[in-house]
């Protein structure tokens, strides 16, 4: 599609929002996907297919993580725009990588910090995976689920090989309830206990963290792991 000029000035006064003050902070999260679609769709209307992948994955960070064939099935996406999505997701990951070293898995309140940051602004639940080495530190992230539910689907040898591309075998589960409480629900408790027989001995689960509306919450520190290791 050719971009018409209202398309054309409405992205020059998109522009000059960002340009104004150099910071997202005054987007609305549509409008900042929107923006980021103009280098990959340069000739389209990117509002609605914007809107149109947040309805369906949630949010920014989920629509970077989803996989390529999904992406694709948008409508204005296509096959080009998702492998562009999919490779900043994963330029996007690295940063966030490099991030995390200063991130220790046993200080519960810089832990806390981060996982509230990292979750902020999500109206879906995902389910996430954290590596930790063995200095103690998070080494990398990994998105298991989208929309967590009884069922769990993802692929347990993809996140085996994910905690082997970081060269451990420990494993920090966190996942987000974004309008609720975070104690950990029978549901939460059933998921947990469904993973860690996936996973079985060769992996240890440090923890399974929920961080909720107005708190965070260590599903170790409830008792809630006990059952099952």
């Amino acid at each position: 599609m050719v971009e018409n000029s209202g398309h054309s000035g409405h992205r020059e006064r998109m522009r000059a929002r960002f340009r104004n003050t150099m910071s997202i902070d005054g987007l609305a999260e549509h409008e900042v996907l929107e923006m980021l679609l103009y280098n990959l769709i340069p000739r389209a209307d990117t509002s609605e297919t914007a809107r149109r992948l947040l309805a369906q994955f949630g949010n920014i960070r989920c629509v970077l993580s989803a996989d390529v064939t999904e992406l694709a099935k948008i409508d204005g996406v296509g096959l080009k725009c998702a492998e562009q999505l999919v490779f900043t997701g994963q330029v996007f990951r690295l940063a966030e990588k490099e991030s995390l070293a200063a991130v220790r898995a046993d200080d519960f309140n810089s832990l806390s910090e981060y996982l509230r940051n990292y979750y902020c602004g999500d109206k879906v639940e995902r389910l996430c995976a954290f590596a930790v080495n063995g200095a103690g530190t998070i080494s990398g992230s990994f998105v298991l689920s989208v929309g967590v539910s009884d069922r769990v689907a993802f692929n347990v040898e993809e996140l085996k090989r994910f905690l082997l591309d970081n060269n451990t075998s420990t494993l920090l589960l966190t996942h987000n309830h974004p309008f609720g409480t975070a104690q950990p629900s029978q549901e939460d408790v059933m998921i947990t206990r469904r993973i860690q027989t996936m996973l079985g001995n060769d992996i240890r689960l440090l923890d399974h963290i929920i961080v909720g509306a107005e708190e965070v919450v260590s599903m170790r520190s409830v008792g809630a792991l006990r059952s099952f290791e």
